[in-house]
């Protein structure tokens, strides 16, 4: 049985909301595009290491209660990975949005234009620092996100109940993106588009925790699955306020509900947990 033993996680959600706001806030109030400055650019990705950065600080601070030790092999160890998943994590966001592209496009409107795939077209020497740049950002993300918050929801709540919570949070994380000008959060406003990005974070938790527990609670896995995902957004243009961007949102909410009937029917024992026995033959 899961042990529903502890404390709600307040003390990392203060921490990882003010390591990433101090840093975001600034940012915010200068009124200049983030792009436009290399310290402003640092600024959006560091504001981003919050929630890994006080993870890793509150683990070891508590490094009598909590198993360090097994909080790092979550994160690093790749033997977790079922080779499976290896197409889920490399190719379930594109695959979402090429249909969502051929729909836009069966339905008459126009495919919206991606900047980005235009810019690595033009400087094919920068694909690989900005994969790693990617990675690191989804890394420090997911360390924080699933290594440490959902792991501990999901000893207090049942799955989904610890999933939507953990969406809930990331979302208001993102808050004061929506004040920094050149980010797509501030392309969205505060309208309808505010509702759709509510509806997308928290299916991608979904998504997340999916891989998540479905990799013997592997960090890694759901790093690489993050980093694909933010790199699958920009390649293929992601544009609030078109129609393909929308599609985009409603396939994505259209899978993370019977995924999450999936993870509520799954008892909590038969998730691989860190101590479970079964993890013995990978040491």
């Amino acid at each position: 049985m899961t042990d529903r033993s502890g404390r709600f996680p307040w003390k990392f959600v203060l921490l990882g909301f003010s390591l990433s706001w101090a840093v975001w806030i600034p940012v915010a109030v200068t009124g200049r595009d983030y792009q436009s400055s290399v310290i402003l650019l640092m600024g959006v990705l560091v504001g981003a290491f919050g929630p890994g950065l006080g993870a890793i600080l509150l683990t070891y601070l508590n490094r009598e209660q909590d198993d360090f030790q097994e909080f790092r092999n979550r994160i690093y160890e790749l033997r977790r990975i079922r080779p499976s998943w290896i197409l889920i994590i490399l190719g379930l966001w594109p695959f979402l949005h090429a249909t969502a592209i051929g729909i836009t496009y069966l339905l008459g409107n126009p495919i919206p234009d991606s900047p980005f795939l235009m810019e690595l077209q033009a400087r094919p020497n920068t694909i690989p620092l900005i994969v790693f740049l990617y990675f690191l950002q989804s890394g420090l993300e997911e360390i924080g996100w699933r290594g440490y918050l959902q792991e501990k929801l999901g000893n207090l709540y049942s799955i989904p109940i610890s999933v939507l919570i953990t969406g809930a949070i990331h979302t208001v994380w993102h808050l004061p993106l929506f004040w920094i000008v050149g980010t797509n959060q501030i392309k969205m406003g505060f309208g309808n588009e505010f509702l759709i990005f509510i509806g997308f974070v928290i299916s991608s938790a979904v998504y997340s925790a999916w891989c998540y527990y479905g990799n013997k609670h592997s960090v890694m896995a759901v790093a690489l699955f993050h980093t694909t995902a933010n790199l699958s957004f920009d390649i293929f243009a992601y544009a609030p306020g078109t129609l393909k961007h929308m599609i985009f949102v409603l396939l994505m909410i259209a899978g993370a509900i019977p995924l999450l009937w999936y993870l509520r029917r799954t008892p909590p024992e038969e998730i691989l947990l860190p101590g479970d026995p079964s993890l013995q033959s990978w040491k």
